[in-house]
């Protein structure tokens, strides 16, 4: 009969052999198993250094493309939107590069830029308390002004925004040079200023209570997309808002910085829809060159399209600029 310490022995010989044989293999391999080891090391160093290395070129080729367009963006936008009024419309944070460089290349095209309107997060705000109050309000002051608002589809999450849009792009921008006077104008944002969904800047005299209506927009997109998957309402109210001002004006342009124009965005879920023009590095000279000549595009009668880095279009044939300002197809900003 086979006991216990039997057993015990037969164990104890087993892990042993095994830890021997762990030993001697490990003891074996180690040299081929250390100079493989040492070679995939080596290579993955060397790829890090190619790639670090091409980084650094594609950075100083992108600074030298920005610099170039810097230079030469009088050149390439002289007068293309002369006799044109442009505002701008901005969203909470909006990034400021955005706007200061497409300010800069529109008044480079020979565009007057009116002001700025900047919509308040409030404006936003998908409660229904919040639509309807907005609802209510476009309602009120279209009424005052001689207009009629219809009435949106129930099934439009953001109803109120698309009402407030549509009375608000009548008071800051016209098509034919017919629309709201500059006291009916000044009524509307006054309203909407009151109330806390907006504040505006003149371009001629900082904050104001009114601004001279324009031919023409850019709406700017914040500077990172809303949180969230799906269609998002904020997304879906500045998307509103740039088509009721696209249908209130001679043209539209939906604009952003390249990190606010990804997945998630307003500019992402709109481009290559043909509602809206859309430019995504607006951050970058280059994308700010192109916002001036998306909006000669549409001044010539283009459809609205998608540029920029995403969808991998520019306006071509590029505009012709000429050395000076043309007043055949001009239309005069309103005061």
């Amino acid at each position: 009969m086979i006991d216990f310490r039997y057993h015990l022995v037969s164990i104890i010989a087993v892990f042993l052999a095994l830890a021997i044989g762990i030993v001697i293999g490990a003891n074996e391999l180690q040299p081929t198993t250390e100079t493989a080891l040492n070679k995939a090391a080596s290579t993955v160093t060397q790829q890090n250094k190619n790639l670090t290395q091409q980084n650094k070129n594609l950075q100083q080729q992108v600074s030298a493309d920005q610099d170039f367009a810097q230079a030469a963006a009088s050149r390439l936008l002289g007068h293309v939107l002369a006799g044109q009024g442009v505002v701008l419309v901005t969203a909470p944070g909006a990034d400021g590069k955005v706007i200061t460089g497409v300010i800069a290349a529109l008044q480079q095209a020979g565009a007057t830029v009116t002001g700025q309107l900047s919509l308040n997060a409030q404006f936003f705000e998908s409660t229904d308390s919040t639509e309807g109050k907005l609802t209510q309000l476009a309602q009120s002051l279209a009424s005052a002004a001689g207009m009629t608002v219809p009435n949106q589809p129930a099934s439009n999450t953001v109803s109120g925004q698309a009402d407030a849009a549509q009375v608000i792009a009548a008071a800051i921008v016209t098509k034919n040079g017919s629309g709201l006077t500059g006291a009916q104008s000044q009524a509307v944002l006054g309203g909407f200023g009151q109330s806390g969904y907006l504040q505006i800047s003149s371009a001629s005299n900082g904050n104001a209570t009114t601004l001279a209506q324009a031919t023409m927009a850019v709406v700017v997109a914040p500077s990172t997309p809303p949180t969230g998957t799906g269609s998002s309402p904020a997304n879906l109210a500045l998307i509103a808002v740039a088509q009721q001002l696209k249908a209130a004006s001679a043209g539209t342009v939906l604009v952003g910085s390249q990190a606010g124009s990804g997945p998630g965005s307003a500019i992402d879920e709109v481009s290559g829809t043909g509602k809206v023009s859309t430019v995504d590095y607006a951050d970058q000279a280059v994308g700010q060159i192109i916002t001036a000549q998306a909006l000669w595009e549409l001044l010539t009668g283009h459809s609205p399209t998608s540029y920029g880095v995403n969808p991998g279009a520019v306006p071509s044939p590029a505009p012709t600029p000429s050395v000076s300002p043309t007043t055949t197809a001009a239309r005069q900003v309103r005061k």
